[in-house]
């Protein structure tokens, strides 16, 4: 080696060297010795394959016989055994010229566990990703059953029942909040539409107690009933909720109503009868 080039050879960084088609070292930089632990005679005193990892070695002695017939410049990475066993990643730049390789090298074990803890993280996160997709769809999918079962919940709590003909009957169970009886009165005016009924009957046999909220309501729906033509008769007002309507002060002169189910019922098919113009 020509000397005015010997001084950076032996100050450089890098791991310089040169290798003959044997598959020997035949001159390497200190940086080797630093970085790998062994001296450069230990190194040059083996084939270089003798330093490669076990699971490597098939690659490099490829590269070797590539670079044996000629090829310009290759690149490639492998793993090469320190002086205490452990193994560093050493990236290589080849050029054949003759029958010797020149070679630049450079260890890039923390370049290579950083990527491999790159591609760990991003696998980590495509993973969670998955599971949180998954999670979400089952969310979803609970979500749903859920709006179903309530919708189904809701429709009970209010069935509107064909008796006769021309005859609904709407029995009410418990108490009545505003969005029960927005749904009511929707269920009810659509019925009395699509039925053409001439009598509704809503049912209180199955209301416990009475309030002054749940008042209004009935009164709201007998009143939207009538205004759709549709007779509107109030059955199972019990003694304990008549005189709670009386101590509540509640006006029933506008109501029809009617002890039982019954007696509303037998009225209603009286009142089937188109009305006389």
């Amino acid at each position: 080696m020509q000397d005015p080039y010997r001084r950076l050879f032996e100050l450089s960084p890098d791991l310089l060297g040169i290798a003959n088609m044997e598959g020997y070292f035949l001159e390497l930089s200190p940086s080797w010795e630093s970085r790998l632990g062994h001296t450069r005679a230990e190194l040059c005193a083996s084939p270089f394959l003798a330093f490669v990892h076990p699971d490597d070695q098939a690659k490099t002695a490829e590269v070797a016989a590539d670079l044996g017939r000629g090829r310009e410049i290759f690149t490639f990475k492998n793993r090469y055994r320190c002086k205490d066993g452990s193994y560093r990643w050493i990236h290589w730049t080849c050029v054949p010229t003759g029958d010797r390789i020149y070679f630049v090298a450079r260890d890039v074990t923390e370049q290579h566990e950083l990527e491999a803890e790159l591609r760990a993280s991003r696998n980590e996160l495509e993973e969670r990703y998955r599971e949180l997709e998954q999670e979400m769809t089952e969310r979803r999918q609970a979500e749903a059953a859920l709006h179903a079962q309530n919708e189904a919940v809701r429709a009970l709590s209010a069935p509107i029942l064909q008796v006769a003909e021309g005859v609904l009957l709407l029995p009410v169970i418990g108490q009545i909040d505003a969005g029960r009886a927005a749904m009511m009165m929707s269920k009810l005016l659509e019925s009395i539409v699509h039925s053409a009924a001439r009598v509704t009957i809503l049912d209180l046999t199955g209301v416990a107690d009475i309030d002054t909220n749940t008042a209004s309501h009935v009164f709201s729906l007998v009143h939207a009933a009538r205004l759709l033509g549709s007779d509107c008769l109030v059955s199972g007002i019990r003694p304990a909720i008549a005189s709670t309507m009386v101590e509540l002060g509640i006006d029933t002169s506008s109501l029809r109503t009617f002890g039982t189910l019954a007696a509303a019922l037998s009225h209603a098919l009286g009142l089937r009868a188109p009305r006389q113009r």
